[in-house]
């Protein structure tokens, strides 16, 4: 659990520096720095989708998980989820602020935390006492916390919740799944894929390219267990 945790500090220390530092920073800073970071979680994306995956099947699933998800996450309006999630912080912590930065800020840093590869495998390998991966991902996650605050503000802090609780069950439960998950080299390479092109469209959001429902995209997620069977 120690890589768990110290990833969840590291966004929310970052978060409260973004804090800080958004007096400092002018609008002009503050579009330039976007781009730098939109640029920057787009060729994550791109790193990870890129990964090998097994074959033209593989490239399959990618594309009916992304139909097939995209199709049951707008039914369940997986978005809105979100918003409401995010309008509830904002009424609760912070009263006077810009409801839909709060709201913006939590779901695109809860996006870009939560999706990948790296957080189900580092979680696993920190469950079983190897939290090197996890300590990566805080550096990479405590950067982005910091720039998404200074543009959005303290919603991005929010994040670290379902941070700490998605990573945290899945290193709890890794005393009885991880042996077996992490032997899944298909697994392995197809959620990282899955995961890429999820970073990719966070990318086009911070760019301002096109506003796309990341959220509803979700249940895509689900195509990599194509993988463990």
């Amino acid at each position: 659990m120690l890589g768990v945790l110290v990833n969840t500090l590291a966004i929310v220390v970052c978060s409260l520096l973004g804090l800080l530092c958004k007096k400092l920073v002018t609008e002009k800073i503050e579009t330039v720095v976007m781009q730098g970071l939109g640029v920057c979680v787009f060729l994550i994306g791109v790193i990870d989708a890129i990964n090998p995956v097994p074959g033209t099947a593989g490239i399959l699933v990618i594309i009916l998980s992304f139909t097939i998800g995209g199709f049951i996450g707008t039914l369940l309006n997986i978005d809105k989820g979100f918003d409401k999630v995010g309008e509830l912080l904002q009424k609760t912590f912070n009263k006077n602020g810009n409801d839909n930065k709060f709201s913006e800020g939590f779901t695109q840093a809860t996006m870009v935390f939560c999706i990948g590869a790296m957080v189900i495998y580092g979680s696993i390998q920190s469950g079983l006492g190897d939290p090197k991966t996890l300590y990566v991902k805080a550096v990479l996650d405590g950067t982005v916390a910091l720039l998404l605050t200074v543009k959005f503000g303290i919603g991005v802090i929010f994040s670290a919740i379902p941070v700490l609780v998605i990573q945290g069950a899945f290193a709890l439960l890794s005393s009885l799944i991880g042996p077996f998950l992490m032997e899944q080299v298909l697994f392995r390479q197809e959620l990282s894929a899955i995961g890429g092109v999820f970073v990719m469209m966070i990318g086009i959001n911070l760019l301002g390219i096109k506003k796309l429902n990341v959220a509803n995209m979700l249940p895509a997620i689900l195509g990599a267990c194509y993988f463990l069977f």
